[in-house]
């Protein structure tokens, strides 16, 4: 079957795949056809070409809008066939699309999450928030976290599309999906949206204050489903948004709350242990503590060296002028209580050595009002931290509520 190990070099099988392929396809928090899919191409690694055949049959039953399982029937039948030459070059580049997403799919099972791994994009997560998601763009996958008391669980993942040019948006049109950390917005039901999208669209916040201060343009970001004519979409097929299947777009209902859900559009995962994450917190959030009691000291310069040379805040603000405001708001400082174990800590995706902390809720500077407050904390030469930008906005924020 020359034809078919022709296939899983285009794939991507090797040596460690076949450990892999013997995981256990009942993983919880994957869809079934997701499932399904993968065990199709364990068994076709295996040699078990009968089986496969009849897995696909039946998969194509199920699911005749799966054009992956189309593909792979196909071409499973063209191998059996005896027609070696067929994957030299890939046809077309609607085939090549099927190649990246079922190598997507099955890079997913040899290399899912370790054991109560964390994802480094984020440190720490606000008991405010109920569940955050986090997608790994590179790999098109999307995961749903529980925030408990023990931290951030793993309960479901999706395979995931993102823009046709990849990730990285710097400017409307681009084609790119960017990297950053936002909120969902809201829902639009699939009544109020053309057929493209689905059953449904949930709108994140792009730009955020970051994206404006580095001046990148753009808008209308979501995570929505696909047409109902397809299962899914090729790895890079939108305009910049991540759309997943429709079925897993309204699984994504039970864990996104409108208005407060964070999510989190990563280049590419890095999975901490349990210590090494408590370890990344620790030294932020004692950055945070000491920036909390510097506010709250009594000497003007003490209160405002955490800030760098090269600060802006949102509303265009350099150092010298947030500082003088700070000071002139120096008898209020005194009602700003933070416990630092009720702030959301990321690393910035696509940045070096950059955080953010969020306050999700504190006490206002002047007017005693709910505030909203993002601070971008960048390590700093000598190895401490520093404020570079940040953004207040005051508000009633309610709807932040549990």
């Amino acid at each position: 079957m020359v034809a078919a190990a022709r296939l899983w070099l285009a794939i991507g099988f090797g040596a460690a795949g076949v450990a892999a392929a013997q995981a256990p396809s009942t993983l919880p928090h994957h869809a079934e056809t997701e499932n399904r899919v993968v065990d199709v191409l364990a068994e076709w690694r295996r040699g078990h070409y009968g089986r496969v055949e009849r897995m696909l049959f039946r998969l194509k039953s199920d699911r005749p809008d799966f054009r992956l399982a189309h593909f792979l029937h196909a071409e499973l039948l063209r191998a059996r066939s005896g027609r070696a030459d067929i994957w030299a070059p890939p046809a077309s580049d609607r085939q090549h699309a099927l190649i990246e997403e079922a190598r997507s799919r099955w890079q997913h099972r040899r290399f899912r999450p370790p054991p109560e791994a964390v994802p480094d994009a984020v440190l720490q997560l606000a008991p405010v928030f109920r569940h955050v998601l986090v997608a790994d763009l590179a790999r098109n996958r999307l995961y749903v976290f529980r925030n408990g008391e023990a931290g951030l669980d793993l309960v479901a993942d999706f395979y995931a599309s993102i823009g046709a040019a990849g990730f990285g948006k710097q400017f409307e049109g681009d084609l790119r999906t960017p990297l950053g950390v936002y909120h969902v917005t809201e829902f639009k039901p699939d009544d109020e949206l053309p057929e493209l999208y689905g059953d449904g669209a949930f709108p994140v916040d792009y730009p955020n204050s970051w994206d404006r201060y580095y001046g990148r343009t753009g808008y209308g970001i979501w995570v929505h489903g696909v047409p109902r004519d397809t299962y899914n979409r090729a790895p890079r097929a939108s305009e910049g948004c991540v759309v997943v299947a429709n079925s897993d777009l309204n699984a994504l209902h039970e864990y996104i709350r409108p208005g407060i859900t964070p999510i989190v559009f990563a280049e590419q995962l890095d999975w901490l242990s349990l210590d090494e994450a408590a370890q990344a917190r620790r030294e932020v959030r004692d950055a945070v503590v000491a920036w909390q009691q510097d506010r709250n000291a009594p000497d003007a310069p003490d209160r405002t060296r955490r800030y760098a040379a090269n600060f802006v805040s949102a509303d265009g603000l350099g150092r010298q002028q947030f500082v003088r405001l700070i000071r002139d708001d120096a008898p209020a400082l005194a009602d700003l209580p933070m416990d630092p174990g009720q702030v959301s800590i990321y690393r910035y995706p696509g940045e070096s050595d950059l955080v953010l902390v969020s306050f999700t809720r504190d006490a206002g500077v002047s007017t005693g009002s709910p505030v909203y407050r993002q601070q971008y904390w960048r390590r700093q030469p000598d190895g401490g931290w520093q404020i570079i930008h940040e953004a207040v906005r005051a508000e009633d924020q309610t709807a932040m509520a549990p």
